[in-house]
C-alpha cells in the first residue's frame, strides 16, 4: 500500500433505483506502478527532439545565406570594375556591347512550408514521473516526421429557413496527419520502445469555417497557414499521448479512479444507519491515505468489517428483506473496491467468485464490468515490480 497515494476529488448523493440504494461516487487519485519498470539503478532520463523538416529547412536557409553573401560579394566586384571604367568607356560598352551597371540579384528566401517546432519547448512536455532530468538514463527520442494532408475538398452546406428559402454555405474539407516516431533506448543500449503515433492510416479530418460565399471562403482560406496549425495542433496533441504512454509503462504517475460505495436510504421501518456510516467511513479512510496511509488502511478495514458482517444477513429470496439480494450484490462491490485499494488481491477473487454465484439479474457483476480487470493488473503491477 505504500506505492499508492489517494486523494478524494469529489462527493456526491444519489438515488440509483427505487429501492432506496444510495450511492457515494468519489474519484480516487493513487500513484500507479509501471507495467515494465526500468531496470534498477535507471532513474533518470533525457528527451531529444528531431523533425525531418526542420533539418531540411535549416539547411535550405544555410545555403540560402551562402547564395546572398556570393551575390553580394559578385556585385560588390561587378560594381567596383565598372565604376573603375570612365564615362566614355561606360558609353562605348552599353552602345556596343549593350552592357548596362551591374544589377544586384539576390536569391529568394525560402519559404517555411510545415511548422518548424523548437527542440526545448517540445522536449519540455516530456514528463516522467518520478525521474530525474538528467544525463547518463534512459534516452526518450522524438522523431517528429513529414506532415502529411490531402489535396482540399469544396464543399457546401444546404439551409432552409422557415419560409422555404434555400441558402448555402461555403467549406473545405482536408485529410492531414503528423506522424511521429517515439523510442526509449537503456543506458545499455537496449530498446524498450519504438512506436509511431498516426500510422499509415490514421488521419484526421479537418473541416473549415463555412462562409455565405465562395469567394469569401476563398479570400479566407490559407493552405500554409492551415497546415502549420494542423501541425502544431496533432503534434501538442501527440506529446499527451506520448507522456501517458511513458508514464504508464515506466513510471510511478499519478492516476485518477471513479469510485462508487453503495448504501440505503433509512425509513421509519428499515434502518440502515450501519451502512451509511460505514461509507462516510470510507470517504474519511481514503481522506487520509495520502498522509496517513496507515490510519487510512485501519479505517478502510473498519469498514470491511462492517460490510461483511451486514452481508451475513442476506436473504437473497426476499425482496422485502433488509440485505436482500440486490443490496447483497452492491456490498460486495463495495468490499471488492476495499480490499482492491488494501491489495489484498487473493480476497478479492474470493469476493468476485461468491458475488457471481449470486443470480445473474439479482447479482451487481454488471456494474463490476472492468472492476475485475483494473484488479488482475494492479496485482500483476505489485508483482513485477517487487
Amino acid at each position: 500500500m505504500k506505492h499508492f497515494a489517494l486523494a478524494l476529488a469529489a462527493l456526491a448523493f444519489q438515488t440509483v433505483s427505487a429501492q432506496n440504494i444510495q450511492r457515494l461516487g468519489i474519484q480516487v487519485e493513487y500513484i500507479s506502478r509501471p507495467s515494465e519498470p526500468f531496470p534498477s539503478g535507471v532513474t533518470s532520463y533525457t528527451v531529444v527532439v528531431n523533425q525531418s523538416y526542420r533539418d531540411q529547412y535549416e539547411a535550405e536557409l544555410e545555403q540560402w545565406e551562402i547564395d546572398t553573401q556570393l551575390a553580394q560579394e559578385t556585385y560588390e566586384s561587378e560594381m567596383e570594375a565598372y565604376n573603375s571604367k570612365g564615362t566614355g568607356a561606360k558609353v562605348l560598352e552599353r552602345a556596343l556591347l549593350d552592357e548596362r551597371k551591374p544589377q544586384l540579384l539576390l536569391p529568394a528566401k525560402p519559404d517555411e512550408v510545415e511548422y518548424v517546432f523548437d527542440p526545448g519547448i517540445i522536449s519540455s512536455k516530456i514528463d516522467m514521473q518520478g525521474m530525474t532530468r538528467m544525463e547518463g538514463g534512459g534516452v526518450v527520442t522524438l522523431e517528429i516526421q513529414s506532415f502529411e494532408d490531402s489535396p482540399p475538398e469544396d464543399r457546401k452546406q444546404e439551409i432552409k429557413d422557415k419560409e422555404g428559402n434555400v441558402s448555402y454555405r461555403y467549406f473545405r474539407t482536408m485529410k492531414y496527419r503528423q506522424p511521429i516516431r517515439f523510442t526509449v533506448e537503456l543506458p545499455d543500449g537496449s530498446v524498450v520502445l519504438d512506436e509511431v503515433l498516426t500510422n499509415s492510416e490514421n488521419y484526421t479530418i479537418y473541416t473549415s469555417d463555412k462562409y455565405t460565399s465562395k469567394s469569401a471562403l476563398n479570400k479566407a482560406w490559407n493552405p500554409m497557414v492551415v497546415a502549420k496549425r494542423l501541425s502544431r495542433m496533432s503534434v501538442e496533441a501527440s506529446t499527451i499521448a506520448m507522456n501517458s504512454i511513458l508514464n504508464d509503462r515506466f513510471c510511478f504517475s499519478k492516476k485518477t479512479r471513479p469510485m462508487t460505495i453503495y448504501h440505503a436510504k433509512t425509513k421509519k421501518k428499515v434502518d440502515y444507519t450501519d451502512l451509511n456510516n460505514a461509507a462516510l467511513d470510507m470517504k474519511i479512510a481514503m481522506g487520509k491515505y495520502l498522509d496517513q496511509p496507515d490510519e487510512s488502511a485501519a479505517g478502510i478495514r473498519t469498514c470491511v468489517a462492517v460490510w461483511e458482517q451486514v452481508l451475513g444477513e442476506a436473504d437473497y429470496e426476499n425482496k422485502k428483506a433488509r440485505i436482500n439480494a440486490k443490496m447483497a450484490g452492491l456490498l460486495y462491490l463495495n468490499l471488492i473496491n476495499a480490499n482492491i485499494w488494501l491489495e489484498d488481491y487473493d480476497r478479492v477473487d474470493e469476493l468476485f467468485d461468491a458475488m457471481r454465484r449470486l443470480d445473474v439479474k439479482k447479482s451487481a457483476e454488471g456494474t463490476a464490468e472492468g472492476l475485475d480487470t483494473f484488479s488482475d493488473e494492479q496485482r500483476r503491477r505489485k508483482d513485477i515490480n517487487s
